[in-house]
């Protein structure tokens, strides 16, 4: 019973390491400022996104990262699914959708990014976005590497 147990075990830990692999793991860096309520404050991100091809135009998957707005040391983790669309082979369009948890000095709320990158080669793209929460948001340009 026991060798039945850990052969399944196995099994699935394979089946799961074999389908992590089809995924793209992107990390990236920004740096922005906020929109609305007429004081601007500087905006510095980080940005993790893990996506699957649909098909050969179109990928799906999750993003990541953290915000920090300097003026109050508001910081934000952003949970979203993402969604990107090849324009052409050197640009991207983007939206990401999820839930924005205020961690200091931010409230939670609705979470959108509408996205446009550049691909500078396959590892390497620019990227600007608006990232709105509920009722604010911030406009902010970085680049983003592939794993």
């Amino acid at each position: 019973m026991m060798k039945k147990i850990l052969c399944i075990v196995a099994l699935v830990a394979i089946s799961f390491t074999a389908n992590a692999q089809d995924g793209d793991l992107r990390i990236g860096a920004n740096i922005g400022f906020t929109t609305g309520n007429g004081n601007s404050s500087f905006v510095i991100g980080g940005d993790v996104d893990y996506l699957f091809d649909v098909d050969t135009k179109f990928e799906v998957g999750a993003a990541t990262g953290l915000v920090v707005i300097t003026t109050g040391n508001s910081i934000i983790l952003p949970l979203a699914g993402a969604g990107r669309f090849h324009a052409t082979n050197k640009i991207d369009l983007g939206l990401d959708m999820g839930y924005a948890i205020g961690i200091n000095n931010a409230s939670n709320g609705f979470y959108f990014r509408p996205i446009f990158e550049y691909k500078l080669d396959n590892k390497i793209s620019l990227r600007a976005s608006y990232s709105g929460v509920d009722s604010g948001g911030f406009l902010n340009a970085g680049v983003m590497f592939r794993l």
